[in-house]
């Protein structure tokens, strides 16, 4: 397929001018040990790439989250900057977008960033059947250049660390191909110690069982996440997540009973703030 490179460069700066921080191309052949129906073509059998969108979670927003008891910190800014906010962002990009392809003639197709409407076909899979979302931004991000997966399972830009979300657009439109990430390695588990292991307050990832796999030319590998041991973080059940109160997660794999039944003791003010504020406006712990 000969590529338009005029259309590429076009699409890439209409995407930075809507408030976009970064932007990336990947060829649907980079993508062709996707899960089986999870991949750009199982969606749109003639697309011929994907375009990644990342947005940078402001510094300061990340520095400041912290528990209730410690001075100078709050939650609440990441809650809505760092999630509901850059989620409404990073659709209304990729929205515009698609529609500014398809009027030139090419069929595109976006999915929302990562949050619960997207994870309906695994709701009350947890383990070991959990894919979280319908289609995955963050191996895009991978597949069109914008960093590495680094150990925790998020991707990691060179200017931005992890402090990135993102959003993707599947198109048949030509464009060119970014050129996948090769510069000096962005996760260095050696280094930290594996320090995403030992701080993830519901000890979710693993410093032994990994995932892997291939993207374009490159293999990544990564911690396996034990989902349900995540969802204590995610609805605030357990302290370091943002939470007033907290339980003791039993050692060992996740257990969902238990975990319902934390739910069911769970405070109250983080019961309020999860059933008001969790998912579109503000977002996971």
């Amino acid at each position: 397929m000969r590529t338009d490179v005029r259309l590429t460069k076009e699409t890439e700066s209409f995407i930075i001018s809507q408030g976009a921080d970064l932007v990336g191309i990947a060829p649907v052949e980079r993508f062709r040990d996707a899960p089986e129906g999870y991949g750009p073509n199982d969606y749109m059998s003639d697309a011929t790439c994907v375009i990644s969108i990342g947005i940078h979670l402001a510094d300061g927003i990340c520095d400041v989250w912290g528990e209730y008891s410690e001075p100078g910190k709050s939650i609440a800014p990441y809650l809505f900057y760092g999630y509901g906010l850059v989620n409404l962002e990073l659709g209304r990009i990729a929205n515009l977008a698609a529609k500014r392809l398809e009027y030139r003639g090419y069929k595109s197709l976006t999915f929302p960033p990562t949050w619960t409407i997207a994870m309906y076909r695994s709701i009350g899979l947890l383990q070991p059947h959990y894919i979280g979302a319908d289609f995955s931004h963050r191996h895009a991000a991978a597949a069109a250049g914008l960093g590495e997966i680094g150990w925790s399972g998020l991707t990691i830009t060179p200017v931005f660390g992890a402090r990135v979300r993102f959003n993707s657009v599947i198109t048949n439109a030509p464009l060119a191909p970014s050129a996948m990430y090769q510069g000096t390695p962005l996760c260095q588990p050696d280094r930290c110690e594996l320090l995403c292991v030992t701080e993830c307050p519901a000890r979710a990832l693993s410093s032994t069982e990994t995932h892997e796999v291939s993207i374009g030319e490159r293999r990544f590998k990564y911690s396996k996440i034990d989902m349900i041991r995540c969802m204590y973080g995610i609805y605030a059940l357990v302290k370091g997540s943002g939470s007033i109160g907290g339980v003791e997660i039993p050692p060992g794999p996740g257990d969902i009973q238990h975990f319902w039944q934390a739910r069911e003791q769970q405070n109250g003010r983080d019961r309020a703030m999860i059933e008001n504020c969790f998912g579109i406006i503000c977002g996971d712990y």
